[in-house]
Order: structure tokens, then C-alpha cells, then sequence
């Protein structure tokens, strides 16, 4: 297995995005008030690589007077196993893991699983872990945010799942102003896997993106990673998993965001509310 700590970029330019980017999302984010919102601080990752594993450890960010920030754990794994995540920390209600939130079925089964789990942070946090029955690939990853209700700090959420080559986040009805959607989107890697031509399965990113990673590396990062192109690459149980977040003014519908693959496969993707102090 393999993790290593990330600090992907505050503003990611998207590249063109279809029409319906342009509805609700992109006015939000032109439109975000002058009170404070939950900031994006940083994110760690985790893998198991090519020959998969039953766990993977994911570094948590730290900061400097990081207390009451929230702590955001997601794991994206092939097939459906019975997935335990990390100990002291809270489920995201919908993405326990197994047979809760999950990518529809293909000839092998179930495609993959997602699990979400979250911690306001309190010094004393330095890796999140998940583990599983029997040895397949998954992508992990921790995110920390500032600013947050250090009571309540998940608001709504749901999820979505489909069979092509565009990955859609769905859309909820954000509780609170000030809000922060963050969007996950996982993709099994058994049929589009072969087309990938890049470090990275999922192009034509949304804006805010976070991070955008395979279950294993790429050759040129580790001596033990493979591709791209994946071509050659154990990509029949490999998975991807891609994170982006916006803030958002008022509360109200969060819009939709998606993601493209080179060919179609099996995708779920969820949005989850992140929210700031009350009263702000």
C-alpha cells in the first residue's frame, strides 16, 4: 500500500463545461457573501495499488490551530465488500459502506462501494484507516475544512449512480447560507480503465477541484505504480475517485457537476452539505 499528502490547488480552472454548468452552480459561486464560509484547508490520500490490499491508511492534514475543523474520510472500493471505517469517527448517514451506498451491478457483481465518515478534529488525529475482508484495490482520501458547525456540520445529502461516460453529481437542497457542497465521484475502471491515457481517469473537472486519483500510482510517481496509459495495467478491479467542492451563498439547490470518462462504466457520486456556524 502506498499514501502520501496532497495540497491540490485552492482555484482549479475547469476546462469547458456544458450548458448545464451554467445554470445555478456558477452563479453561486460569483455570488458568494461577505460572511465566512467552511474553507478548504488541505487533503491526504491513500491507495492500495495494483495487487489491492484489506485496508488502506490515509495521512490526516494537519493545521496549525486546527481544532473544531471537520475532518472528511472516503473511501471508494471495488465491489461491495464489509467495509469497517476509522475508529471515533461518525458515518455520513447513506454511506456506511456495505450495501449501503453503492455503484450499480455489472457481470462480475456489484461494482464498487462508497464510504464516507467524518471528525471534528481535536489535536490528536494523525491517520484514518479502513479495513475490509479480502484483498481488492480502493482509493481513500481525508479532507479538512475550517470554519465549520463543530455541532452539526453535515447538513444533506444524497447520492446518485449510472452506467456512461458522464459522471453527474446529484443536487441537494443546501439547509443553511454559507454552505459548502462537496461533490466524491467514484468510478469502477473495468471497462473504461483501458482508455485512460492519463494519471487520472476523470477529465473535463468540475471547478474546486480537490483531487482526482486511481488505486495505484502512476509509474513516474512510484517505482511500484503502473501507466499511464493503463492499457497494460491491472484495471479490472481498479477504481477512481475524484473530489470537488463550491461554496454557495444561500441555502438552496446545490446544482449539478460532472466529471467525463473515456468510455463508459459503472459511477457513483455523492454531494454532502458542509456547513458553517450558525449565526454567521
Amino acid at each position: 500500500m502506498c499514501s502520501m499528502r496532497i495540497r491540490p490547488a485552492r482555484h482549479v480552472h475547469a476546462r469547458s463545461r456544458r450548458s448545464l454548468w451554467c445554470s445555478g452552480v456558477l452563479i453561486s459561486l460569483l455570488a458568494v457573501g461577505c460572511g465566512p464560509t467552511p474553507n478548504f484547508e488541505d487533503a491526504g490520500i491513500g491507495r492500495t495499488g495494483e495487487s489491492g490490499a484489506g485496508d488502506v491508511s490515509i495521512p490526516v492534514p494537519s493545521r496549525e490551530d486546527g481544532n473544531g475543523d471537520l475532518l472528511v474520510a472516503i473511501l471508494g472500493a471495488q465491489g461491495n465488500p464489509n467495509t469497517s471505517g476509522p475508529e471515533g469517527w461518525t458515518v455520513v448517514p447513506g454511506f456506511r459502506g456495505f450495501n449501503d451506498a453503492m455503484c450499480q451491478a455489472d457481470g462480475q457483481g456489484t461494482a464498487c462501494q462508497l464510504t464516507v465518515f467524518y471528525k471534528i478534529a481535536d489535536g490528536s488525529e494523525s491517520t484514518a484507516a479502513f479495513s475490509w475482508g479480502g484483498s481488492r484495490q480502493a482509493a481513500a482520501a481525508v479532507l479538512r475544512y475550517s470554519n465549520v458547525d463543530a455541532d452539526e456540520p453535515i447538513g444533506a445529502s444524497n447520492q446518485q449512480r449510472g452506467s456512461a461516460d458522464t459522471v453527474t453529481a446529484p443536487v441537494v437542497e443546501t439547509t443553511r447560507d454559507g454552505s459548502r457542497a462537496l461533490r466524491i465521484a467514484l468510478v469502477e475502471l473495468d471497462e473504461a480503465g483501458p482508455f485512460v491515457r492519463e494519471a487520472a481517469a476523470m477529465s473535463d473537472v468540475p471547478p474546486g477541484e480537490r483531487l482526482n486519483i486511481l488505486s495505484f500510482p502512476a509509474a513516474a510517481d512510484d517505482p511500484e505504480g503502473c501507466g499511464p496509459p493503463m492499457a497494460g495495467c491491472n484495471t479490472d478491479r481498479a477504481v477512481a475517485l475524484a473530489v470537488s467542492d463550491t461554496r454557495h451563498r444561500t441555502a438552496g439547490p446545490s446544482g449539478p457537476v460532472s466529471w467525463e470518462l473515456p468510455a463508459a462504466d459503472q459511477w457513483l457520486t455523492a454531494t454532502i452539505e458542509i456547513r458553517r456556524p450558525p449565526g454567521q
